[in-house]
């Protein structure tokens, strides 16, 4: 099919849409009985408009109207050279986003093993993966899933409320329809913690968890069934994406088992020290430093022997 007849049929689907004048019903009627070509080029046309309206608003704005109004400004056949820009412009988009959203259709499945990598999604929506995490992402026209086998997550959801955004994690699943959030997906626990929206957690198709706000966190126990909510700053989620861990009143447990995450650490930690608090922002490939810091911050004491860290109470000297 040539460009001339996806121009001619870009400027009628036009009309069509702002309502036929008689004179442009009788060109119409003529020209769509000349050849089955004008026939198919019509239906490809209408197509490409019919898959533009299910995208986000934004876009629709930013592109199909823009050029439909340009095309309703010329007459068809006269000042040919601009109605074929704007209609191939109209094509080239369509076109693009269409096979952009196609190749979504089918689920994508992602394994990290130290590099960070960003996902973006047809409808601008970024899915950003921490290293060693697995998940696979489908975008379909009623929804947008990710499946977090485990690892770590921070979602970017552009707001569309046809077509809401799901993260199952194991038994926990999560909908959003546009927010900013992380999930941590491990053997033992999920973890939701929100930046900026609002995401509602639940378990199984109809159990709801809880609805979270910016700055709260759910911690989900696989183990016992135990649910715990906190209260968070925003600007501690998902720091692993700057390279830093940050730790607000955790455990030295929890920071322990965070810089584990990322190195092959062997760590004996002396039982009574796992409930010890700590806070600070650490940078994730400097795990030398976070250990010597505990030696100075407090009061804890690290011995290598052989391949085995020890941290324990400093002695008190009689």
């Amino acid at each position: 099919m040539s460009p001339t007849l996806h121009e001619e049929a870009s400027y009628f689907l036009t009309c069509m849409k702002e309502g036929f004048t008689q004179e442009q019903k009788k060109a119409f009627a003529l020209w769509i009985r000349q050849s089955p070509l004008h026939q198919q080029a019509f239906e490809d046309v209408k197509k490409l408009t019919s898959f533009y309206r299910a995208l986000p608003q934004i876009k629709q704005a930013d592109v199909i109207e823009r050029v439909h109004a340009e095309i309703k400004r010329e007459r068809i056949f006269k000042r040919r050279r601009v109605l074929a820009m704007v209609a191939s412009f109209l094509l080239v988009v369509c076109i693009t986003s269409y096979e952009r959203y196609l190749a979504f259709f089918i689920l994508h499945h992602y394994t990290i093993q130290k590099e960070i990598a960003t996902i973006v999604l047809p409808d601008a929506s970024t899915v950003l993966l921490d290293a060693k995490t697995k998940a696979s992402i489908r975008c379909s026209y009623s929804k947008r899933e990710v499946l977090l086998e485990r690892g770590k997550v921070l979602l970017s959801v552009t707001k569309n409320p046809d077509k809401p955004f799901f993260v199952q994690a194991g038994a926990i699943s999560v909908k959003v329809l546009g927010t900013r959030f992380e999930v941590q997906h491990y053997d033992e626990h999920v973890d939701v913690s929100v930046i900026e929206g609002i995401v509602t957690v639940q378990k199984g198709e109809e159990h709801i968890l809880a609805t979270l706000k910016k700055g709260e966190k759910l911690f989900y126990s696989t183990t016992s069934d135990r649910i715990l909510l906190q209260k968070i700053a925003p600007e501690m989620i998902a720091s692993w994406k700057e390279g830093v861990l940050r730790f607000q009143n955790e455990t030295l447990s929890h920071a322990i088992h965070a810089f584990s995450y990322y190195h092959n650490l062997n760590i004996s930690l002396q039982p009574e020290l796992e409930t010890q608090r700590i806070s600070g922002s650490f940078a994730i490939d400097e795990v030398d430093k976070f250990l010597y810091a505990l030696t100075k911050i407090y009061a804890l004491n690290v011995s290598h022997i052989g391949d085995t860290l020890y941290i324990h109470k400093k002695q008190r000297k009689k």
